[in-house]
């Protein structure tokens, strides 16, 4: 029986349903996250500039390029710099990535020079360090400057520009940056670059530039998955043994639930069988940072995994390597 029309009305509604239900979640999980990067009026005296590890601060003490965040890898407060405000520009389309499309917040993409430009990043990084500091964070401590924020940025044609913007800052406040880190995230195809690479070396050795250089996998088959590229594992490989050689770096390495792909016993075996031989090679990696899903995504559904399965990850990369290993959870590093 085809059954009745009351009931082939009803089996209609809820496959309507059905096939929203995914936007739905999408929506809930955007609109709360749009809440907290947006509206602290809720918040007492005090409590404005307290997100938690990882958000961003998009109001307030927070400008187009210059803001603030919690970070749980940098250990408190980081200042982050974000050479592409105007939308996403990287070459890797990594299933994890936390950057939405400006229309997911109701902005609008800026585009042509006012999109970024190194007058506005030493404007907003001076109103920050002389009055939105000590307005919204004090007593916190900076940790870091770290040039990381919506694409690659070893991409852009302002990196040796702002990367000398963000040293001179340092030295200029003392009492605030003197003990903080200048750090850049890359994803390791700026490695590729001789020109790219040598700016970097430079910023290295001369401000002590820290380079967290991203390898998210040991196989070709998770590299791509991970990367969102057809792009070669060994070529990126190969691009951090040529730069740690003459500077060391710290690896960062997502290790999180992909669509239902988790990494398994075999893929943590190649992953270390690559990092022992980059260390073999001459490869200076200062640490190694494991570390998990901890935001919403707008691609394809991704998950954290457990404490204790991270935990295990870092021991088996820590006793294959010998190097040292830090594991980063949902909000907080993990002890031992």
């Amino acid at each position: 029986m085809r059954g009745s029309p009351s009931r082939r009305r009803k089996r209609l509604r809820l496959d309507r349903l059905a096939s929203v239900l995914p936007l739905l979640l999408l929506l809930a999980t955007i609109q709360p996250m749009q809440s907290s990067l947006r509206n602290s009026s809720g918040l007492g005296p005090g409590e404005r500039h307290r997100l938690g590890p990882g958000e961003r601060r998009r109001e307030g003490s927070a400008g187009r390029i210059v803001y603030p965040v919690v970070s749980r890898r940098s250990g408190g407060l980081s200042l982050g710099i974000d050479l592409f405000p105007d939308a996403k520009s990287c070459n890797f389309d990594c299933p994890y990535c936390e950057v939405f499309p400006p229309a997911a917040f109701g902005d609008s993409p800026v585009s042509g020079p006012e999109a970024f430009s190194l007058a506005s990043l030493e404007d907003e990084l001076e109103e920050f360090l002389d009055e939105a500091h000590a307005r919204d964070w004090a007593p916190d401590p900076i940790r870091d400057v770290c040039l990381s924020g919506s694409g690659e940025s070893t991409t852009s044609p302002f990196l040796g520009e702002a990367l000398d913007v963000c040293a001179r800052a340092r030295r200029e406040h003392p009492e605030l940056l003197g003990s903080s880190s200048l750090v850049l995230i890359t994803n390791s195809t700026g490695f590729l670059e001789s020109s790219t690479s040598d700016l970097l070396l430079r910023a290295s050795r001369e401000e002590g530039l820290v380079v967290w250089a991203k390898l998210d996998a040991g196989s070709g088959e998770l590299f791509r998955l991970m990367s969102g590229t057809e792009g070669s594992l060994e070529a990126i490989a190969g691009g951090i043994l040529s730069f740690s050689r003459r500077a060391s770096v710290v690896i960062q390495t997502m290790l999180c639930d992909v669509d239902g792909r988790v990494p398994s016993d075999e893929d943590l075996g190649d992953y270390c069988r690559l990092i022992a031989r980059l260390r073999d090679e001459g490869a200076r990696m200062g640490e190694v940072h494991i570390y998990t899903f901890a935001r919403p995504s707008p691609k394809v559904p991704c998950a954290p995994l457990s404490d204790e399965r991270l935990r295990s990850c870092a021991d088996l990369v820590r006793a294959r390597t010998g190097l040292r290993v830090r594991a980063f959870g949902i909000s907080t590093e993990l002890a031992w």
